[in-house]
């Protein structure tokens, strides 16, 4: 991958980097979904969790603690996430990537009222830095007690 312009042979990012990056953000989702999964457990929430995508379960079920201004911070930062990584995951329009042009790596997205949206490569890649914090973020909450002891 690709991180800027490859001084060596002049080359910018790839079709195959960009995808990788994409790849990245879905990798990076699942791994805050698995985190979705352990509070959900935590809470009895399993029989859930066996049907249906994961953050609906969670959305609802960190809805009674809102109150508590880490757990209400986590939601918004997770809902954020969500937009960003759902355009990817279900709404790529077309790609780009001509690796002898400068930031020409991107990916055009329609969100769910069909609004197109171009994100870069570098959007992409912090993208995939943001869900991991965010997943850590979120399993401090756990680490600070279980989000129902609150």
């Amino acid at each position: 991958m690709l991180n800027a312009m490859d001084t060596e042979n002049g080359s910018y990012p790839t079709l195959r980097d960009l995808a990788c990056e994409i790849g990245q953000v879905q990798i990076y989702w699942s791994f805050l979904e698995n985190e979705m999964r352990k509070q959900l457990a935590a809470g009895g929430m399993q029989k859930q969790i066996e049907k249906g995508p994961i953050i609906s379960h969670w959305r609802v079920y960190m809805r009674q603690f809102v109150g508590r201004s880490d757990v209400a911070h986590c939601i918004n930062e997770v809902e954020n996430a969500a937009k960003a990584r759902n355009l990817l995951a279900h709404g790529i329009k077309s790609v780009s990537a001509d690796p002898w042009e400068p930031n020409s790596a991107y990916a055009i997205c329609a969100d769910a009222e069909g609004t197109s949206h171009k994100l870069t490569l570098d959007m992409i890649r912090s993208l995939s830095e943001e869900i991991d914090r965010v997943r850590r973020a979120m399993r401090g909450i756990v680490a600070l007690g279980g989000v129902g002891s609150g």
